[in-house]
C-alpha cells in the first residue's frame, strides 16, 4: 500500500487535487494524512483588485480571508472534514489534523510518528502561492528526502 502525505489548506476542495489523489487511487492501494496548515486569518489570499483587495471567489475554492483567526481554523476544519468525508465514503483510508501553521514543522511533526512514501503539497496559483514563492516542495524535498508532488491550482 502506499502512503501519502498530503498538504494543502485553501486548495483542499480544489479540482486538481482532487483529480491527482483520485489517480493515486486508481493506481493501487493507498492511504492518505492529510495536514493543513492552520493558517492565520491575515496569510489568507486575497486578490488585488481595482479600487483596493476583494477576495477572488472561486466555485471550487474559497480564497477570501476570514475576518479573525478563529474563522481561520474553522474553515480549514470544514475543508479537511469534507475531504476526509468524501474520501472514505469513496472507500479510501485516510485520516488528517489541522497542524503548525509553519507547513515545515507541521510536517516535521506528523513524519515524527508517521511513515509515507511520498508527499504531496498542493499550493494556491503561482503568481499568488507564499509557499511557492519560498520554493516549499524543494525545501520539504531536501529536508525530508522524500519525492515531493506538487499540484497547483489554476484558479
Amino acid at each position: 500500500m502506499r502512503r501519502y502525505l498530503v498538504v494543502a489548506n485553501q486548495t483542499l476542495a480544489g479540482a486538481e487535487l482532487r483529480d491527482e489523489l483520485r489517480k493515486r487511487v486508481e493506481a493501487g492501494p493507498s492511504s492518505f494524512y492529510v495536514l493543513v496548515p492552520n493558517t492565520s486569518a491575515a496569510h489568507h489570499h486575497v486578490v488585488p483588485a481595482a479600487g483596493g483587495l476583494v477576495p477572488m471567489p472561486s466555485m471550487m475554492t474559497d480564497y477570501g480571508r476570514p475576518a479573525t483567526d478563529e474563522e481561520a481554523t474553522g474553515l480549514a476544519r470544514q475543508r479537511l472534514d469534507r475531504l476526509l468525508v468524501d474520501l472514505s465514503a469513496a472507500g479510501v483510508k485516510v485520516e488528517g489534523n489541522l497542524g503548525s501553521a509553519n507547513p515545515l514543522e507541521g510536517i516535521e511533526n506528523v513524519l515524527a510518528d508517521r511513515q509515507f512514501d511520498e508527499i504531496i503539497v498542493a499550493t494556491l496559483p503561482r503568481r499568488i502561492s507564499r509557499w511557492l514563492k519560498a520554493d516549499l516542495p524543494h525545501q520539504v524535498e531536501r529536508r525530508f528526502g522524500m519525492p515531493v508532488t506538487t499540484i497547483v491550482t489554476k484558479h
